[in-house]
């Protein structure tokens, strides 16, 4: 094997599984522009063909290292910017200008994605896996019933945190304060937690509260009336989590009851063990052709976003040599803890060591 075509091998400072599919990019993100970005600590090169598909190649040539982002596309191929090196969508090196002959097996490596707008997924691992994984299912993102929007930003911060803070939403009232719907600045109800061996997935119920300012906005609900209000999240791979939000409109007048619902949809894809690259979209169900409500909505998710990078990157930063050996947990982790667990045992498999299966259960707790 040619050593361009080993696949990462594991080690005991990356703590993000590498056999299982990453968020590379939005769809936006890639065209014809070549398009540089470090993930899982490798720097990959993205780029879209002509006819549409998008390529992920090495972003390095074989000849003097030079990233190929930096280069430019001549039809398909991408031309590296220093001695004019030129390679095929598949990596394979078709020419050298300074000689009539390329090497044997010159080649960078091509990595497999899958396009899915508005995602461009990426495997990373082991090549003889991909073919039995398949993508997360992301149903709102297509359906006409459901306005969809999103964006993407840079986290300075290991991905194990920021699913750790998506997990846990007793956060909420303290860093995002007058934004927090009522329910959440209460003492937080019954958790319930199941867990199967990929994946971990909570929900709560609040009891019948008023809404928040930023809700009565988006749904042009009533800001006097008492709605119950649930969330729930789920752990689908150790780059995906999903939230949903419903507020309950109880039934009236003969109409049945009604649930204005949120799904929110973060892609977290390791850049290295201390930063992340985030893609974000929210569907909603509700007011769906409201310019302004969308507007609205993204101007919220916007502020949560950035107020939550601010704690992670202060938590990378002061928090590594605590986190070391002295953490204390509480009932409202449970979600983490098993997350934590799923994570611990896919880098067991891909160490080939003996690896601790989580306990598959549903465990309810009062908080």
């Amino acid at each position: 094997m040619n050593n361009r075509d080993k696949v990462s091998s594991p080690d005991e400072t990356r703590n993000y599984p590498l056999n299982c599919w990453y968020v590379a990019a939005t769809s936006e993100e890639v065209g014809r522009q070549l398009l540089g970005r470090r993930l899982l600590g490798e720097d990959v090169l993205l780029y879209r063909q002509e006819a549409g598909p998008v390529v992920a190649l090495e972003d390095c040539c074989i000849h003097r290292s030079m990233p190929l982002s930096l280069g430019h596309l001549v039809g398909d191929q991408v031309v590296c910017g220093y001695h004019g090196f030129t390679y095929a969508s598949s990596g394979e090196c078709v020419r050298v200008p300074s000689q009539t002959h390329v090497p044997y097996g010159a080649h960078v490596r091509a990595f497999p994605v899958r396009e899915e707008a508005p995602f461009v997924w990426i495997w990373l691992g082991d090549p003889a896996r991909v073919a039995a994984a398949s993508l997360p299912a992301l149903p709102w993102l297509r359906d006409a019933g459901w306005a969809t929007y999103g964006g993407a930003l840079h986290v300075a911060a290991n991905y194990l945190l920021l699913q750790d803070n998506a997990l846990d939403l007793t956060h909420f009232p303290f860093v995002h304060g007058e934004l927090s719907p009522l329910g959440y600045r209460r003492l937080p109800p019954s958790l319930e937690v199941e867990v199967t061996e990929t994946s971990a997935s909570y929900h709560r119920t609040f009891p019948p509260v008023r809404l928040v300012d930023w809700q009565v906005r988006a749904t042009g609900l009533s800001p006097d009336q008492e709605y119950e209000q649930w969330e729930s999240g789920t752990f689908v791979l150790p780059g995906l989590h999903i939230n949903h939000l419903g507020i309950v409109v109880p039934a009236a007048d003969g109409e049945s009851s009604r649930v204005y619902e949120e799904v929110y949809i973060r892609a977290f894809t390791p850049e290295g063990p201390a930063s992340t690259h985030v893609s974000w979209q929210v569907a909603r169900n509700f007011a769906t052709e409201d310019v302004a409500v969308t507007e609205h909505q993204r101007a919220f998710h916007e502020q949560t976003l950035m107020e939550d990078k601010a704690v992670l990157e202060a938590i990378q930063t002061h928090g590594r040599e605590r986190r070391r050996g002295s953490i204390v947990t509480v009932n409202a982790d449970i979600a983490t803890i098993k997350v934590h667990q799923i994570v611990e045992a896919m880098l067991a498999r891909e160490r080939g060591a003996a690896a601790v299966r989580p306990e598959f259960r549903t465990t309810r707790l009062q908080l």
